[in-house]
């Protein structure tokens, strides 16, 4: 009996807390009526706009008047933004991006106080981007780190220094004796020291390295005595072998520094070698990136080139202040990587792969572009604006889409 009265006296609390948490519950249930399929379906906006604005209704609870109103106003800007049927967007796109490139002379930055690292930017990235250049000038890459190194300072300053491309050359001093078919190779201690170098092991491969000799080590030095058969030459092309050695680092980084991010530590290096980074197990392979665009579209493919001529460019502007639509970085970088390789907008990229001789011709090298044409038999079928403009045609553009006849 004295068991009982406890349980009796819950199940009364339980009845007492049910209705009001059902009151509590009662507005979250009472739902607005959704809106009818039919009205994303009769719309003219794009898939992605829609969903989007789907979603904005589920959030929000609207009704079917305050969803049409939604899609009424996104339907609106939707259509101010859209460009013109036959307007040259290509033509507004070079002119938007030129302009400001010509005009004015952009800054060339450093990183924030440390000019250990350089960035090219301004004008000189600009056309480097653009004209698809194998090669950047200024290579760099920012390498974000895995968890358990990013808040330790001491663990992320000796993995940059590992980083570092070390060539024996750097830490070695070199004297040779050839009357004597003798050479001396001495370490410079304190440069291997601070590299974080074990001057044993170092001694070791320096030892390793040549075989045709006989060597005599002292504390810091080895000795290197070679017959006197061995040619000179052959002697010095050994040598030279020898000091190109990497000793420890990544190929192509020249120089690390440690910046704090968001809590974290993350090393901006000089020298770029994306492939070999990603391999390392102590780095964060989804945030790690490089400036090189070649590059990146060779290890990551051509889509991740197309994002960073376009990231790339919105940057180098952006640091200068100058406002560029983002839709005419975006077609630049279409027509650059289209074909699957990365093409500068140069006579050797783009202008090349154009279908009409005319339009070959106008760009550069006129006369050699109209001989191969005129050799090859090619035909010019007056499609592009180029072309039209040198016949003296109406250019298919804009008004010039349109054929009207007006009877009299």
């Amino acid at each position: 009996m004295v068991e009982s009265m406890p349980k009796k006296a819950e199940k009364e609390k339980q009845a007492e807390a049910t209705p009001k948490e059902k009151d509590k519950k009662k507005p979250e249930v009472a739902e607005i009526e959704p809106a009818p399929k039919e009205i994303w379906e009769d719309s003219e906006l794009p898939l992605l706009l829609l969903d989007e604005i789907a979603l904005i209704a589920e959030e929000n609870k609207l009704g079917k008047e305050k969803t049409e109103a939604l899609i009424e106003a996104v339907k609106q800007k939707f259509e101010k933004n859209r460009a013109e049927p036959g307007e040259a967007v290509g033509i507004v796109a070079a002119q938007c991006i030129g302009e400001p490139g010509t005009q004015l002379t952009l800054r060339t930055k450093h990183y924030a106080g440390a000019a250990e690292v350089s960035v090219g930017s301004g004008i000189q990235r600009v056309e480097e981007i653009v004209d698809g250049r194998s090669k950047a000038k200024y290579p760099t890459m920012t390498i974000y780190l895995e968890k358990g190194i990013a808040k330790d300072r001491g663990k992320a300053e000796k993995f940059a220094k590992s980083l570092i491309d070390i060539r024996l050359q750097d830490v070695v001093r070199v004297s040779e004796d050839f009357p004597n078919n003798k050479i001396n190779i001495a370490l410079k201690e304190d440069e291997a020291r601070e590299k974080g170098l074990d001057e044993k092991q170092l001694l070791l491969k320096i030892k390793q390295g040549i075989k045709k000799a006989k060597s005599r080590q002292r504390k810091n030095s080895i000795d290197f005595i070679f017959s006197r058969r061995e040619p000179l030459l052959k002697i010095r092309r050994t040598m030279l072998k020898l000091l190109n050695n990497r000793i420890q680092g990544v190929r192509g980084i020249e120089k690390v520094l440690i910046a704090k991010e968001n809590e974290e530590f993350v090393v901006k290096t000089s020298g770029s070698n994306l492939k070999n980074v990603l391999k390392l197990p102590e780095i964060d392979p989804t945030r790690t990136v490089t400036n090189d665009i070649l590059e990146a579209s060779k290890v990551l493919g051509i889509e991740t080139g197309r994002a960073m001529i376009v990231a790339e460019l919105h940057k180098t502007l952006d640091d200068n202040n100058i406002l560029v639509d983002l839709r005419h970085l975006i077609l630049l970088a279409d027509l650059m990587t289209f074909s699957g390789d990365v093409k500068g907008i140069v006579r050797t990229g783009i202008t090349r792969g154009k279908a009409s001789p005319f339009a070959r011709a106008a760009f550069e090298e006129t006369v050699k572009h109209l001989l191969d044409a005129s050799f090859k038999g090619e035909k010019e079928t007056l499609q592009g604006v180029v072309e039209n403009i040198i016949v003296g045609q109406p250019v298919k553009v804009g008004t010039g889409i349109v054929e009207l006849v007006m009877k009299k």
